[in-house]
């Protein structure tokens, strides 16, 4: 059973009939919609900010409904001149800055991150365009980045958000293959002179919705 996780304008996904309801876990509850051979999980839900999203609730009510490997779609800026607004990116490796959520507080116990390589071959039958490697940068977020913390990252990685490497930790910790593809929704500050405000990541998350929701719409139907 597939799981996928994003944002909430995938919320408006038309292709199947979604059932919603909510699923409870050892770390708290979580709202899933059902479609026909997938479940979606919107990673939001509730307004959540990137840094107090539950992740282990999510992750877990995904595997307790039976999903036995995730995609994820992810909204990030661009480290790089050469990946402008629009592209996607399929990330290979990952670099965090954040702490990660985990769920061995209680025991002494490691698991490898690693983006499962069969699902981002996967990803990029369905979206030929998209960039097949790059660097995920996770920040803690809300706030952000400064120009002076870009410049510095742009040595180490390809894109920035806030989401992607917390969802693949807990993921990986359960035991779940997690793929996934990213858009670009901008220039991180000072990359091409850009200057990023919250209210322009949404308007362009807007406007890369039907986009989205294309993607969308393939995933479920080459890997549902």
């Amino acid at each position: 059973m597939l799981g996928i996780i994003g944002g909430t304008t995938l919320l408006d996904y038309k292709g199947s009939e979604l059932k919603k309801f909510e699923q409870d876990t050892p770390y708290g509850t979580s709202e899933l919609f059902r479609g026909d051979g997938f479940f979606l999980l919107l990673r939001h839900q509730n307004r959540s900010a990137p840094h107090v999203i539950p992740f282990r609730s999510h992750i877990a009510a995904l595997k307790l409904a039976g999903v036995d490997r995730i995609i994820a779609l992810g909204s990030t800026g661009s480290l790089k001149e050469n990946i402008p607004p629009g592209s996607r990116v399929i990330p290979d490796d990952l670099f965090c800055m954040s702490p990660f959520p985990t769920i061995r507080n209680h025991s002494i116990d490691h698991a490898s991150l690693e983006f499962d390589p069969k699902m981002r071959a996967s990803l990029k039958k369905i979206s030929p365009d998209a960039i097949s490697n790059g660097t995920y940068i996770q920040t803690c977020g809300p706030r952000l980045e400064s120009r002076s913390e870009i410049m510095w990252m742009k040595q180490v990685a390809d894109i920035v958000g806030m989401t992607i490497g917390s969802e693949l930790a807990v993921s990986s910790e359960m035991g779940l293959p997690y793929a996934a593809i990213c858009t670009v929704d901008n220039y991180a500050h000072g990359i091409c002179n850009a200057s990023v405000s919250y209210d322009f990541i949404i308007s362009m998350i807007k406007e890369n919705q039907k986009k989205a929701l294309d993607l969308l719409n393939s995933i479920i139907k080459f890997l549902s």
